[in-house]
């Protein structure tokens, strides 16, 4: 039933919505640095915010970094785990039919009995793209308030990108997102126990 209707979706993203417009601007989230520049513009908005609002920005923008790093990391890794645990192929290694644009030769092709023998990406839930945008997103969103809801467009954008070029099936991407969530989630609460052990060390001496 849950494979009928991420199929389902994915058509609708994938095949009902393909269009000359759409191929040629939806593609720009999947590329890695277009995310990272995201990712960048993000942070420089919010060592802004902290200058105006004189909120030591030096130290909020180490901090914004260290967590950044640690949930994005996290999230990495725990992706390659599911991957390879769940072994999901992704949709242009079986469903034929389906529009797959390729990175590396930006080239659009129709999913064949060929095409999908080629490809070899690797596994296709969690999306790991996904999840890392979400966790730079729940860090961004829980150090700058003004960031929120809006900062959730990065992770919106390439989850629906890679639904659309054909790598990642809709539930891939939620289970990213989710990932990416739990993720910082995990990093926020170890962060947090190690700064109030190390402040009751520090009064204790």
């Amino acid at each position: 039933m849950l494979q009928v209707i991420d199929e389902a979706i994915f058509d609708l993203i994938n095949i009902t919505f393909h269009n000359d417009v759409f191929n040629f601007i939806i593609p720009l989230f999947s590329q890695i640095w277009l995310i990272w520049v995201g990712v960048f513009l993000c942070v420089v908005a919010y060592a802004v915010h902290c200058w105006r609002s004189s909120l030591e920005p030096i130290g909020r923008i180490l901090m914004l970094i260290l967590l950044m790093g640690l949930s994005v990391g996290v999230t990495d890794f725990t992706s390659s785990a599911l991957k390879h645990a769940i072994d999901r192929d992704r949709p242009c290694e079986n469903l034929l039919g389906a529009n797959y644009y390729d990175i590396e030769t930006q080239k659009w092709a129709e999913v064949t009995q060929e095409l999908a023998e080629d490809q070899r990406l690797g596994g296709s839930m969690p999306s790991s793209a996904s999840a890392a945008c979400m966790a730079v997103a729940v860090v961004l969103s829980l150090l700058f308030a003004k960031a929120n809801p809006w900062v959730f467009l990065l992770p919106f954008s390439v989850g629906i990108s890679q639904i659309y070029v054909g790598r990642n099936y809709p539930f891939d991407i939620l289970v990213g997102w989710l990932l990416g969530l739990v993720s910082v989630i995990a990093v926020w609460w170890v962060c947090h126990l190690i700064i109030i052990r190390f402040s009751s060390h520090r009064k204790l001496g």
